[in-house]
C-alpha cells in the first residue's frame, strides 16, 4: 500500500454503510433492546442482510429454544459455538444442532439436527438462558466437525477467551496451557473418533493470542506454505517512549505480517472518529516508521486474499516475500 492510494477511502460507500448498519443492529442485540414483533426478531430484511452468520444463526437458536417443547435437547457444536460468542470462519450452519441428552428422542428435523452422543451434566452450562455444551465439549465438538479454518479460529478464539485480560491487555499463557491440557485430554479419551485426526492437528496448532479469525486462517496458511511458526502479537518500539504491536513477524523471512479487516476501518471504538482514509493514512505512517527502524517490509493481507491458499501465496508474492519450497502440512 502506497501513499497514492491514501487519498481515497478503502471502503466503497455501500460497503462502509452496510458495515454502519451492522455495527447499529449488533449494539441492539448486545443491549437486549432490540424488539420482538409476534415472537421473531423485529429486523428489515436489509438488517438482517448486515449482520454476521454468527448472529443470523443466534437468532436461529433463539427461535428454536423458544419453539422447544423438551430439556432434553443441549445447544451443541456449531449453535453452541455461537451461543458462546465464538466466531464461525465462513461457515453458515444450514440447521440448529443439539445433542440429546440420554433417553430423549434423537430424530431430526428440515431445521435441526438433532446428534445422538454421550453427554456428561458436567458438559451441560446456562448461557443467557439456554441450554448449550460447555466452552470445553463446544470446542472438541467444534475442532472435530468444522473444516479446518473454521476449526482453528475455533479453537484460537476458546483459548484467548480464557487466557487474554482485555484490561490489562496480556495473555496468561499458563492459564491457556491449562485449557489446552484439559482439551487434550478429551482427545486423548476419544481413540477413532470420528474427525479426531484434524482435532489434534488443531490443538497442536491453536494459540489464543490471535486477535480475529483473519490473524488466524493468515497464520494456517502461513505454515502450510511451509513457513516457519510465527511470533505473533510482536511490541515494537515508537516515537516518544512509545510501542506498535504488530500482529505477526516472519522470522525466516525477516517480514512482518499483518491482517487489515473492516473492523479497522469501521468499528467507532478502532477508529477513534477518524475516517477510513484517516485510518489509512495514519496505518502508512505507522508502517514506514516500523520498516525504516528494524529494517523488514510489511505485507498485509484482507479478507479477499483469504478466499484460498493460493490466493494468499499470491498476494504474498506480489509483496515481495520469499515463498518456501516445502510444505509442512498437508494441502
Amino acid at each position: 500500500m502506497t501513499l497514492d492510494t491514501i487519498a481515497t477511502s478503502p471502503i466503497s460507500p455501500e460497503l462502509l454503510l452496510r458495515e454502519q448498519t451492522r455495527h447499529e443492529v449488533r449494539q441492539r442485540l448486545a443491549r437486549g433492546t432490540l424488539a420482538r414483533l409476534h415472537g421473531e426478531w423485529e429486523l428489515t430484511a436489509e438488517e438482517y442482510a448486515s449482520l454476521y452468520a454468527e448472529e443470523q444463526h443466534r437468532i436461529a437458536v433463539a427461535t428454536t429454544a423458544r419453539a422447544m417443547r423438551t430439556d432434553g435437547a443441549v445447544f451443541s457444536h456449531a449453535s453452541a459455538v455461537v451461543v458462546h460468542g465464538l466466531p464461525l470462519f465462513r461457515t453458515r450452519p444450514r440447521r440448529v444442532h443439539v445433542t440429546m441428552r440420554a433417553g430423549a428422542a434423537t430424530r431430526s428435523h428440515p431445521l435441526v439436527f438433532r446428534h445422538r452422543d454421550s453427554l456428561a451434566e458436567e458438559d451441560i452450562v446456562l448461557v443467557d438462558g439456554l441450554l448449550v455444551t460447555s466452552l470445553e465439549r463446544t470446542i472438541i465438538d467444534a475442532i472435530r466437525s468444522l473444516r479446518l479454518e473454521a476449526a482453528l479460529v475455533v479453537a484460537d478464539a476458546g483459548l484467548r477467551r480464557v487466557a487474554w485480560n482485555e484490561e490489562t491487555q496480556t495473555y496468561d499463557e499458563d492459564a491457556a496451557e491449562r485449557f489446552r491440557a484439559r482439551l487434550w485430554q478429551r482427545v486423548f479419551r476419544m481413540p477413532g473418533a470420528r474427525g479426531i485426526r484434524q482435532a489434534r492437528w488443531v490443538l497442536e496448532l491453536a494459540d489464543g493470542r490471535a486477535e480475529s479469525p483473519g490473524e488466524t486462517v493468515g497464520r494456517l496458511y502461513l505454515l502450510m506454505l511451509g513457513f516457519a511458526q510465527p511470533r505473533l502479537q510482536v511490541s515494537v518500539p515508537g516515537p516518544s517512549r512509545g510501542s506498535f504491536r504488530l500482529d505477526a513477524g516472519l522470522e525466516d523471512v525477516a517480514y512482518w505480517w499483518e491482517f487489515d479487516g473492516l473492523v479497522k476501518y469501521t468499528d467507532p471504538a478502532m477508529t477513534g472518529g477518524r475516517t477510513p482514509a484517516e485510518v489509512l493514512k495514519r496505518q502508512q505512517w505507522r508502517q514506514d516508521w516500523i520498516t525504516a527502524t528494524t529494517g523488514w517490509p510489511f505485507t498485509r493481507c484482507g479478507w479477499e486474499h483469504l478466499d484460498s491458499l493460493t490466493a494468499f501465496a499470491a498476494k504474498l508474492k506480489a509483496d515481495g516475500v520469499p515463498l518456501p519450497r516445502a510444505h509442512v502440512l498437508p494441502l
